[in-house]
């Protein structure tokens, strides 16, 4: 992430060294992409400086200019995981509680195997994704443990577990 100061350091190597874009890049470590798009940005606000008509209008110009980087912080849309996959892989949660009540706790399919399983079946789906799906429908609620205090010899409790 570019700070104001980096963001001016940038403009002021391009503008009074008139340093090129690549030794811009090499002396503060920042991509190139990024010093074209801030050095574009600086020269369309001088350009709009010189057509400002009023000083309320070049003031705000050059507050533009000198303003903090603002970054996309918009949330993502996750195109991959449709209602599709995510019926998919609740069947195969299903299938897994199914074994785990029978006792065939180690032929459950892991987050792995469900990525597998639907890159068989032509999903385009990434293993990360998968992840976070199968996260978020196990999302279970922990149990809670009561103490409980009883007289000696008053009650007795077996755990067979």
């Amino acid at each position: 992430m570019i700070t104001l100061n980096e963001k001016q350091k940038i403009i002021l190597y391009y503008t009074k060294d008139n340093m090129s874009q690549r030794e811009i890049s090499r002396r503060t470590g920042v991509a190139r992409d990024t010093i074209r798009k801030y050095i574009r940005e600086y020269e369309s606000k001088v350009q709009e400086l010189g057509y400002a008509l009023s000083d309320i209008e070049k003031a705000d110009l050059i507050e533009d200019i000198t303003k903090k980087p603002k970054y996309k912080s918009s949330p993502r849309v996750k195109t991959a995981v449709t209602d599709e996959v995510i019926e998919k892989i609740k069947t195969f949660l299903k299938e897994n509680e199914t074994k785990r009540l029978k006792g065939f706790s180690k032929q459950q399919m892991k987050k792995i195997d469900i990525h597998e399983a639907l890159l068989k079946e032509g999903f385009n789906i990434s293993y990360s994704s998968v992840i976070s799906v199968v996260n978020k429908l196990e999302k279970t609620k922990k149990e809670a443990f009561i103490k409980q205090e009883y007289a000696p010899g008053d009650v007795v409790e077996f755990d067979f577990g």
